[in-house]
């Protein structure tokens, strides 16, 4: 395997290429691009991503821990793909982040704050978002499927879709306006 540390990577582009067996630590990833490209048996512990370009990643038994993305557009990522084993935080922070066709399933984001980052035509299934932040989000398109959003903060968010039935909302926080929204799963009428 080979290893690198404390190395900044800057202006990469990689389409449909193969990366396998290579493990970072502590690197930086800046103004790279990333498309269709397939990672096996890689590992990025605690690396940073800033304006990077990934469409169509696939991996296999790729490993990730506190990994910060950062005014990146990820596309067509399926995240429940990740052999995060025992690992709680595989990410550690998203920030005014485009992700767009993204699955999360059975992902740790308890406390999470996803600061201004548009998620559209996503899936959060089983995952834990209690006491997550959505400030300045546009989840258009998005759903939450068996979450547990217990004391998680939609004020400042948009364009959610959450069914009441199947996710844990105790305490979570919405705005006047978006509320509506969460009443369309019980096929009621509502007039002005």
């Amino acid at each position: 395997m080979n290893t690198y540390s404390d190395k900044n990577f800057e202006n990469i582009i990689k389409e449909k290429e193969k990366i396998f067996d290579v493990e970072f630590v502590d690197c930086v990833f800046e103004n790279c691009k990333f498309t269709e490209c397939d990672l096996i048996a890689c590992s990025f512990s605690e690396c940073k991503f800033i304006r990077c370009y990934f469409v169509g990643l696939k991996t296999k038994n790729v490993n990730l821990l506190f990994a910060e993305f950062i005014d990146c557009t990820i596309i067509g990522t399926n995240w429940s793909n990740l052999d995060s084993g025992s690992i709680s935080f595989p990410i550690g922070r998203l920030s005014n982040c485009y992700i767009k066709y993204n699955e999360f399933e059975n992902m740790n984001f308890k406390k999470f704050n996803f600061e201004k980052s548009t998620i559209n035509s996503s899936n959060f299934v089983r995952c834990n978002l209690a006491e997550s932040k959505f400030n300045g989000c546009d989840l258009k398109n998005t759903h939450f499927i068996e979450c547990d959003l217990k004391k998680a903060d939609f004020r400042a968010a948009i364009g959610y879709d959450i069914n009441l039935l199947e996710n844990q909302i105790k305490g979570a926080k919405f705005s006047r306006e978006e509320v509506i929204s969460l009443l369309k799963y019980f096929d009621i009428i509502i007039e002005n």
